[in-house]
């Protein structure tokens, strides 16, 4: 790469450098462009907490008192065009920078984004609760920042804020559940749909909502004839678009009364993983302190998979994306009456071994597979466990066993690979399935 990202001579200077950086990458190839787009990320990491410096400085100091209505959020609002609510934003985000010098650091550094302070202010300094557990276990959310997207942060985020503070996350669902509409509006020309809906309510919408998809795709067919020819003049089918086909074509089915179809080799359902100690204890008891340091101190890689994941509820769908936590009361509500299966865990989470002896995988130990493999483990894929299939290591043919030793959860593109290419699937000793390629059959 020609250039740098350094640049003197003041604003009028980093102005005058991105102009040129604009002008290489008009004529650089897909290398050079990743090259600085990495460059790019981690300058607009530090210029992210540049803003928030300056936000800061004019917080500390008494200029907003000649705004009109007094207020540091209203100064901002006249003199840097911004909304209440991203003057309020940045406010939060700049105080906890100063009340977080470790989290500073990251940011100039251009380690953590915006994104994520956003993410750590939002889920962590949700309430007093939260905020003095926070600075115990904020290191490890900055290192979970360092190397994964904001969304990922915000899953373990919201794991660890159910065990210290279960009432919250309780509250929240309530609000959210209060919050629930579904507007359906005849118009002139068709019939607009728009809703909101709680996580619970919503997984029921999702693994519904897959079902009809994953027979769409199946058929190859996800538009009526009038899309299929709109698609002949060159105007595909858009996801939005295959989604409304979706839910047309799920309609149908229920008020025919047919039964919706599976996916993944599961059928469609909404799943809750609860761990038994959740539902045997008080809802409002929060998880030990000192335990859940452990748990981060004996995650030396700090996997987001599975850090605090053995400690909350989770709702999702069988067949899809979709897996969120709940509370301990949601969880205790929806296990009241519906289909139970258990699956015991070892220390480490992973599952153990049922020993049934099956050409085809129950239910149960699909379950099992879908907790300890996360989704397909081929190296890279990041196919969710409804769309992955469950494979015998060894085939049931040649004497292998229907258990967890003998299985792993590939997607189908890959389940196919690994049997044209005769790739090796193997269960580790510590309980996790891998795949090792063959390198000579790629």
């Amino acid at each position: 790469m020609q250039g740098s990202m350094e640049c003197p001579g003041g604003s009028a200077g980093v102005i005058e450098h991105l102009i040129e950086i604009r002008s290489e990458l008009a004529g650089a190839d897909g290398e050079a462009a990743s090259s600085r787009l990495a460059e790019l990320d981690a300058a607009a990491a530090v210029l992210d907490g540049l803003r928030l410096l300056a936000v800061s400085r004019v917080q500390e100091s008494t200029i907003w008192r000649d705004d009109p209505n007094g207020t540091a959020n209203s100064y901002l609002r006249s003199r840097h065009r911004r909304s209440h609510k991203e003057s309020a934003a940045d406010l939060r985000a700049a105080q906890s920078l100063v009340d977080f010098p470790q989290l500073r650091e990251a940011v100039d550094s251009g380690a953590v984004s915006r994104s994520h302070v956003d993410v750590i202010v939002a889920i962590g300094l949700r309430n007093d609760t939260r905020a003095r557990m926070l600075p115990d276990f904020l290191p490890a959310f900055i290192q979970i920042a360092t190397h994964y997207p904001a969304t990922t942060l915000r899953t373990v985020m919201r794991r660890w804020a159910d065990q210290v503070d279960p009432l919250m996350t309780a509250r929240d669902e309530d609000e959210a559940h209060q919050r629930r509409y579904l507007h359906v509006s005849q118009l002139a020309d068709g019939v607009a749909v728009e809703g909101f809906f709680g996580r619970a309510q919503g997984a029921t919408i999702l693994a519904a909502m897959n079902a009809a998809l994953s027979e769409l795709h199946r058929s190859g067919s996800s538009a009526d004839e009038a899309d299929k020819d709109h698609s002949d003049q060159g105007m595909p089918v858009s996801t939005s678009q295959q989604r409304a086909d979706a839910l047309v074509n799920l309609m149908d089915r229920v008020l025919a009364g047919g039964g919706l179809p599976a996916a993944g080799g599961s059928r469609a359902t909404v799943t809750v993983l609860v761990p038994l100690s959740r539902l045997e204890q008080p809802c409002e008891r929060p998880a030990d302190h000192d335990t859940l340091k452990l748990q981060v101190a004996a995650h030396h890689h700090l996997d987001p998979r599975f850090l605090f994941a053995t400690g909350s509820a989770e709702i999702g769908v069988s067949n899809g994306p979709g897996r969120d936590v709940i509370s301990a009361q949601a969880a205790q509500r929806l296990t009241c009456d519906c289909e139970i299966h258990r699956i015991v865990l070892d220390p480490d989470g992973l599952p153990i071994d049922v020993g049934r002896k099956m050409r085809t995988f129950p239910t149960h130990m699909r379950k099992a597979l879908e907790v300890r493999d996360q989704g397909c483990v081929f190296p890279g894929c990041s196919k969710p466990p409804g769309w992955a299939d469950a494979h015998h290591i060894i085939h049931w043919a040649q004497g292998g066993k229907t258990s967890l030793d003998n299985a792993a959860l590939l997607c189908s593109r890959h389940h196919h690979e690994v049997h044209a290419n005769n790739h090796t699937v193997q269960v580790q000793p510590d309980g996790r399935a891998t795949v090792t390629l063959n390198r000579r059959r790629l």
